[in-house]
């Protein structure tokens, strides 16, 4: 009795359309509820893309041609380096103070998870003759929209689910006008090469697979696809005519050596890394404390053909707890046989239980994506790369951002399985749920607190400190050009400096060249294994074009330290045009003559302000 009443109150859509709006505000609580205050990570967030937003929102160049210079970074780039005109994201921070732009978009993103994955679990995941639909739907609903997710990137993977739900109602033929208008408008707040591009080739792949199958050609699901794929192109032509048109642009990601280069034993445990881990700084779906261990259970009660009976039942939950508690599930999961292991149980699960072949293929998948990820480190691959050069300039990682998705679905499949085998299921699902949103609020993108590797806006651009420094020169900002020591490129163009360094993903590829004399005699000269992995991120990828003889980021930063004599060429600098030195801390050098101490607060940076002597 107890359990029917407590099965129909979980099953009431009502109760859990409250549940997800306090979920939801809970989780964006750091972002709406505490008086502005709250810390993101500094990593392809503040020290990247929200100034790149920035720049490109206050230059008057948004529509310019793609050869326009736009100068604040890196002595000018072309108007092409910057994201185009018709993106969201852009519009979000020409409107509103870059701060409010990125809480915008960020709550955004995880409203619009959230929905994306209802529509999708409801229709084409889970059963509606299912007794616990409303309860799986929720917390798979949940699930995804409780997912850290890269603000650069919009809604990109939030609303991978319901493109794929628009695209199996076109191929089903349950389309609407709002199928064709999603896929009319998705590139306006989404990112081509970041996913989609990889997407549509997955989705290709299944079109052949499915006319191979049904002796069929669906003509309208490939004109759909073929629609997205245009709208992606005319959407992102600046960066489609730069790289594959305009034969003046030379990108530096031609240079880009970052994958073929592990042993074979180094690629698989990166493959289950993955497998564990997912990309931990783009699209991580914090499955391994708590979703794995469940597929596994659900994995194992498959082969039980019958239900557990109440006594069964509470012997399985209190072994789960225990494994838990004493971390059992760390051993199982970070073995050397742990792959191999999920692949036989997939094959099993596909040829003894064809009913559950969903399951075992999502498995397949999600098995496929991690060793697709060690084949892209295996060095014995490395020579094609010299033939076939888009290897090197695209990071055809990115197919495997689509896991985040899979895991929802193999997270929902797997609740599914375990509510047919045990008795009070739907407890241990709310008590799953809650841990893992639990989870995903201490490893969000955004915290309420001081985290490592984490800070607030204020801390990290010091605007007020930068406006003593704008008021001590005197000169209007635009006829000055710094480079920055010890702090990040991006704090001083947040504040409206012009740099000559930068963290950008596409720039031409003569800047790396110029500027790495400025940072020659370091990269070259020491043979230490600091020196020796800076030069390889500077030389295989050089995205950071940074003076790389000291920490730039600020949670490694301590005010007390002295620079003595640091490795960066003045001569070089000079060449470049570079009227001061913004450092974070104080240098012993000669060519360089101090102009005044900036005290910035407790928590942020101090600024030492350094003329260089150019005509000595």
């Amino acid at each position: 009795m107890f359990e029917n009443s407590l099965n129909k109150f979980l099953n009431n859509s009502i109760v859990w359309w409250v549940i997800s709006l306090i979920v939801m505000l809970w989780y964006l609580s750091p972002l709406l509820f505490n008086n502005g205050e709250f810390y993101v990570p500094v990593f392809d967030n503040l020290d990247s893309n929200v100034v790149w937003y920035k720049i490109l929102a206050e230059s008057g160049m948004i529509f310019a041609d793609n050869n326009a210079i736009i100068p604040n970074m890196m002595n000018g780039l072309p108007r092409s380096s910057y994201p185009g005109e018709l993106n969201v994201i852009l519009w979000l921070y020409y409107f509103f103070e870059p701060k409010l732009a990125f809480v915008i978009n960020e709550v955004i993103i995880h409203l619009v998870a959230f929905i994306s994955m209802y529509l999708f679990l409801q229709k084409y995941i889970v059963s509606q003759k299912q007794r616990n639909v409303t309860l799986l739907v929720f917390a798979g609903s949940l699930y995804f929209a409780t997912m850290p997710y890269w603000s650069g990137a919009g809604i990109t993977i939030a609303i991978a689910p319901l493109v794929t739900y628009s695209l199996l109602n076109i191929k089903n033929r349950v389309d609407t006008k709002w199928d064709w208008i999603l896929l009319l408008f998705l590139p306006l707040y989404t990112s081509f090469v970041f996913f989609y591009m990889f997407y549509i080739i997955m989705v290709g792949s299944y079109i052949l697979y499915d006319a191979y199958r049904s002796k069929k050609i669906n003509l309208r699901f490939i004109l759909a696809v073929i629609l997205m794929g245009i709208v992606f192109l005319l959407c992102d032509y600046r960066l489609i005519l730069s790289m594959f048109v305009d034969s003046s642009y030379v990108s530096h990601r031609v240079e880009f050596d970052l994958f073929y280069d592990q042993p074979l034993l180094t690629s698989y445990r990166n493959a289950l890394v993955f497998f564990l881990d997912g990309h931990t700084s783009h699209a991580n779906a914090l499955q391994s404390f708590y979703v794995l261990p469940i597929i596994i259970l659900a994995m194992l009660l498959l082969f039980i053909k019958r239900k557990l009976n109440q006594n069964e039942s509470l012997v399985v939950f209190f072994l789960m707890i225990l494994f838990f508690y004493f971390d059992v599930w760390t051993v199982v999961l970070t073995s050397m046989y742990t792959l191999p292991t999920f692949i036989l149980g997939s094959i099993m699960i596909y040829v003894y239980k064809p009913s559950y072949r969903t399951f075992a293929l999502q498995l397949f998948l999600l098995l496929f994506l991690s060793f697709y990820i060690a084949i892209n480190d295996l060095e014995l691959l490395h020579p094609i790369t010299e033939y076939v050069h888009i290897l090197k300039e695209l990071n055809i990682l990115r197919l495997a951002f689509i896991q985040p998705v899979i895991y929802t679905i193999l997270f929902v499949l797997s609740l599914w399985i375990l509510s047919k085998k045990l008795k009070y299921i739907n407890i241990m699902i709310v008590i799953i749920l809650i841990l893992q949103v639990i989870i995903s609020m201490q490893l969000s993108f955004y915290q309420s607190k001081p985290q490592y590797k984490y800070a607030s806006f204020e801390q990290y651009y010091a605007t007020k400190l930068f406006d003593r420094v704008k008021s001590y020169i005197d000169k209007p900002i635009n006829s000055i050009t710094v480079v920055s020591y010890g702090i990040e490129p991006a704090v001083a163009q947040y504040n409206g400096f012009y740099t000559i360094g930068g963290y950008i993903v596409n720039y031409p590829l003569e800047y790396k060249y110029r500027f790495r004399k400025v940072i020659e005699d370091y990269l070259d000269q020491n043979k230490s294994l600091e020196t020796n992995m800076a030069k390889n991120l500077y030389d295989k990828w050089g995205s950071k074009v940074y003076i790389m003889s000291t920490v730039s980021t600020l949670h490694f930063y301590h005010k007390e330290v002295v620079a003595r004599n640091p490795q960066f060429n003045v001569d070089a600098l000079c060449m470049l045009d570079t009227d001061y030195i913004l450092s974070s801390r104080k240098i012993d050098k000669d060519e360089i003559v101090l102009n005044k101490y900036f005290r910035g607060d407790a928590l942020s940076w101090d600024i030492y302000l350094y003329s260089l002597d150019c005509n000595r």
